[in-house]
């Protein structure tokens, strides 16, 4: 999405897209188009170049549970204050701590425009969290293993922004059938999850030195989200 405004037509077709995709149920022939996939695996590549590992394995996640037919719900997200309509999934994954606690890591992956023309990705260990923390660094990522992470990335002007400061929560509500298709790792099992999400996050510009410019704004409440949840089997 640029700063510029996007026509009303493209706005009404994009709704209307939207609105069909989210009624119907949370499993259909893949969505996942070749400008969307090559969106995702870009934004993965650069966030492995950058290493960060944690980005670029729930990008690749999300564009996973799109191949399997995870059909994406529309949200509605607001950037400086306009709101756009956005297609989202949300996948968590079960994880074990060095203590040998688990923890459920969650990431909302949505998009918007066809082909896409902006990236919302949010990262958080538990229900509720807040985005900026004093171990962060000017990419974002910090010692802080219960702070939120977020990230915006505007493909029409190569522009990412980063979360410092606001919360975001991605609340798991009810997990229901198998995935149609099941992990290639057998000791894994996915199932479909339904969750609701709330992110209010100031962004920043990252720019070759770190964050640059004033913030902006990005807002996202949603209910009923379709996602999965990938566990060990068993």
């Amino acid at each position: 999405m640029s700063r510029r405004s996007i026509r009303p037509l493209t706005l009404l077709a994009g709704a209307l897209l939207a609105a069909a995709c989210q009624d119907e149920s949370p499993t259909a022939p893949a969505e996942a188009t070749v400008d969307l996939q090559a969106a995702i695996a870009q934004a993965g590549d650069e966030a492995a170049r950058s290493g960060d590992t944690e980005r670029a394995e729930a990008l690749s996640h999300g564009a996973r549970a799109l191949r399997w037919g995870i059909r994406p719900s529309a949200i509605e997200v607001k950037v400086r204050n306009e709101s756009y309509t956005y297609l989202a999934i949300v996948v968590g994954v079960v994880r074990h701590r060095a203590g040998g606690e688990r923890v459920l890591v969650r990431s909302l992956v949505a998009w918007t425009g066809r082909p896409p023309t902006a990236l919302l990705q949010v990262i958080s260990a538990s229900d509720q969290a807040l985005f900026g923390h004093p171990g962060g660094n000017s990419n974002g990522n910090g010692s802080d293993p219960d702070a939120a992470r977020g990230h915006w990335k505007d493909l029409v002007n190569h522009e990412l922004w980063v979360a410092t400061a606001g919360s975001a929560d991605l609340t798991l509500v009810d997990t229901g059938n198998p995935c149609p298709v099941q992990p290639s790792a057998p000791a894994l099992r996915c199932l479909l999850a339904s969750w609701d999400i709330r992110i209010n996050g100031n962004f920043q510009l990252v720019g070759s030195d770190g964050p640059d410019g004033a913030p902006i704004e990005i807002h996202s409440n949603a209910a009923g989200v379709h996602g999965v949840v990938i566990k060990p089997a068993g």
